[in-house]
This record gives structure tokens, sequence and C-alpha cells, in this order.
């Protein structure tokens, strides 16, 4: 695992999937962070993935 800090506004990049994800805010224990990629490419928090994954196939993300 890769562990990076930013601090809020800056942003880490993975260029080979035109992913970038952005610290909007820090409240106490909690960061938010804004995920740009293109619209082909899923996202999904990780107990939403779960659940997906449960039900059975992966079906194209909603946006």
């Amino acid at each position: 695992m890769l562990v990076l800090s930013r601090k809020l506004g800056e942003r880490i990049l993975v260029p080979h999937c035109d992913l970038a994800v952005t610290v909007v805010a820090i409240d106490g224990n909690t960061v938010r962070l804004g995920i740009s990629a293109p619209a082909e490419i899923g996202i999904y928090r990780e107990e939403v993935w779960q659940r997906v994954c449960s039900e059975g196939e992966p079906r194209a993300p909603v946006r």
C-alpha cells in the first residue's frame, strides 16, 4: 500500500487510467475526497462494491 500525505486542495494522480483524487475538505477525523475519472471507470465505496459483488455480476457505474 502506498501511503501519501496531502494538504487541502492537493491531488494524487493515476495517469495511466486518467484518475485524480483531490482533498476537498478536512474536518477533524473526516477527510472529503473528490475523484475525477472517465465515465467508463466505476468508482465505488468499499461497502457498496462488496454488496454489488455479493449480488452477482457488477453493473455499469451509476453517475
